[in-house]
């Protein structure tokens, strides 16, 4: 029976108890503050936003290297010589780490390092890895192939989507306009972001508090997309309250969610851009 290896970037925000239960090996990706580079994960999120309180200038985050994915490949070829690898990577047109990946495989024997782009981030990414990690556990028999065409087939139909409840951040990161960012803030206006064929992009915007937003949020969601609710996850960056928390799990139970699992922790990486006390949530559309 062939051993398959699952390994993803940092910035898939993969939780320590589905690295611990599957096995997957994690690819640094990094962020730079002033003059220092750090490995994402290695410092609390909190950090990135006090230098930017500090400094008035964003993190810089930046992708895996060749030398990054190498280093995580060889340790498992070192425990298991005869694995494959199965490269789920974060989306391909927001950073160079899939390109890493690509580079850092030819380094080793064809056909060992199977490489596909999850076309997501952070908690879209990290329930790619985690049904495909299942999928592979139900079907020892299955072949590289197999598993990349599950991974393709998946990754279409992964709706992920975050409401900042502030634009500081993506204002100061270039994605949102002066005349959006002042006109957002004059009218209470709060944009949601969604992931759309591995692309951040603006979507509908809402008016009112952040709780009315998050309500509406939550409705749209479940009216736009033909969600399996067993497949629901709710996070957000740190600074949400307990409140809204309670909130969001309320609202995704009345549309049948009633297993959405512990509150997902964004990362350094996406939580650079979106700011502190951003809401997302996730779901996998029924075939």
């Amino acid at each position: 029976m062939t051993k398959y290896i699952i390994t993803t970037e940092s910035g898939s925000d993969l939780k320590q108890d589905v690295i611990d239960r599957y096995d997957v090996r994690i690819v640094p990706m990094h962020v730079t503050m002033g003059d220092k580079t750090y490995i994402d994960g290695s410092f609390p999120v909190t950090k990135a936003f006090d230098y930017y309180k500090e400094s008035g200038q964003l993190p810089k985050t930046s992708g895996s290297t060749p030398q990054d994915n190498t280093e995580v490949f060889q340790q498992i070829f070192a425990d298991y010589p005869d694995a494959q690898i199965i490269h789920i990577g974060y989306s391909a047109v927001t950073t160079v780490s899939f390109n890493a990946a690509r580079i850092a495989s030819e380094e080793f024997k064809a056909g060992k390092i199977h490489l596909v782009d999850s076309k997501n981030v952070t908690l879209g990414l990290a329930s790619i890895v985690e049904e495909t990690a299942k999928y592979i556990e139900a079907n020892p028999t299955v072949t590289p192939s197999d598993i990349i065409a599950f991974v393709e087939d998946i990754r279409e139909r992964v709706r992920f989507i975050f409401l900042p409840k502030i634009l500081v951040y993506l204002h100061a990161g270039g994605r949102v306009s002066n005349m959006a960012f002042h006109g957002a803030n004059l009218l209470n206006l709060h944009p949601t972001i969604k992931v759309e064929d591995g692309y951040l992009k603006s979507d509908k915007k809402y008016r009112g508090s952040f709780e009315r937003c998050l309500k509406k949020t939550i409705d749209d969601f479940f009216k736009r997309y033909d969600i399996d609710p067993e497949t629901i996850k709710v996070g957000g960056s740190h600074g949400v309250t307990s409140e809204l928390k309670d909130l969001a799990y309320s609202l995704v139970a009345e549309h049948g969610a009633t297993q959405p699992g512990a509150w997902f922790d964004t990362g350094t990486v996406i939580s650079s851009h979106g700011g502190p006390e951003a809401f997302g949530m996730m779901g996998i559309e029924r075939p």
